[in-house]
């Protein structure tokens, strides 16, 4: 219910940003979103996490690179304050998450940790929902 719920949210912030989106079916394999980017259809693929008791900085939001999509979106649900999220390009999130290694048990899966994200260059993704690139060697 919370990757549904995320879903939505995304889908809305899309839309009052000028960018229409449709949901995708459930299941639907590499992304939940088709956005009117301006310059045609993107493929976005929603995280969402919640902070719970257990929580901290070091937490992961999880991808599976090998299910491209172009933009993803990385939705924080804190227990104190409103939704945050941060919207980046595929690429982006593959190039500064941290690498599976051999011994993982799921070596296609990525992983941005939420300290990674509230720092440069990735916290210039935060409420992203423009799909604006950002150039790492400006942040």
């Amino acid at each position: 219910m919370l990757g549904d719920a995320g879903e939505h949210y995304a889908l809305s912030q899309f839309t009052f940003a000028g960018k229409p989106a449709s949901k995708m079916p459930d299941g639907w394999a590499g992304y939940d979103l088709a956005v009117e980017s301006g310059f045609g259809l993107v493929r976005v693929s929603v995280k969402t996490r919640k902070e719970g008791a257990k929580w901290k900085a070091g937490s992961w939001f999880i991808f599976d690179e090998r299910l491209e999509c172009d933009w993803l979106v990385f939705l924080f649900l804190p227990m104190k304050g409103g939704v945050r999220a941060w919207v980046m390009p595929f690429d982006v999130a593959r190039e500064f998450g941290n690498a599976p290694t051999a011994s993982r048990k799921d070596p296609h899966n990525r992983d941005v940790s939420f300290a990674k994200l509230n720092r440069a260059p990735l916290a210039k993704y935060e409420g992203n929902w423009g799909l604006n690139r950002v150039d790492a060697a400006t942040t």
